[in-house]
């Protein structure tokens, strides 16, 4: 009967010793930011006109362009058949021309600030809430207020930065080497 006992103590701590080697240390918060910062997140990315409407249909939005204009961001151009068009002007090396009649600018990108929550599951996976902070690019800090104007006039929710964090649902998945990142929604 003691030999039985024995044996069964002996495969429940065998079976627990082999369950924690692999699944290893459950994340932590430490590596789960640290993970999500290592992912290089997509760049916020902003496409406007590139031709300026008259002052007297939309002066607010004239009144940016002229701001982005006069900073030697764009230079524009009146064209024969296309009207008043825009490009990249010689500070505005952050905008890039899409097209003939579009212009695009990075206006920052989201980096992770801290860890909400933490649910572990088994099987060495886990998900976490994270809240993201948005960074802006030193072109739309500048002139922020022109492109928002800008986005709004036409027909593009402008790029809220009244509230620059968000909060994103984050999935890990631990393997031999450690814990990866699986996925953001």
């Amino acid at each position: 009967m003691r030999t039985r006992y024995f044996v069964c103590v002996a495969a429940t701590v065998a079976t627990l010793l082999l369950t924690s080697c692999r699944n290893g240390d459950p994340i932590d918060y430490d590596t789960a930011i640290s993970l999500l910062r290592d992912r290089n997140t997509e760049p916020v990315k902003l496409t406007f006109s590139a031709s300026p409407p008259p002052s007297s249909l939309n002066p607010r939005v004239a009144q940016a362009y002229d701001q982005l204009i006069d900073a030697h961001v764009l230079k524009c151009e009146n064209t024969e058949g296309l009207g008043r068009l825009c490009e990249p002007g010689p500070a505005g090396e952050a905008v890039v021309q899409v097209g003939t009649t579009e212009l695009a600018v990075i206006a920052g990108h989201w980096t992770p600030e801290n860890v909400v929550s933490i649910n572990r599951s088994g099987g060495g996976s886990a998900t976490a809430e994270v809240r993201m902070r948005f960074e802006p690019s030193p072109m739309y800090r500048d002139f922020e207020a022109a492109f928002n104007q800008i986005q709004l006039a036409s027909g593009r929710s402008a790029f809220e930065t009244d509230n620059p964090n968000k909060t994103v649902h984050v999935s890990y998945q631990r393997y031999e080497d450690g814990w990866h990142l699986e996925g953001v929604n």
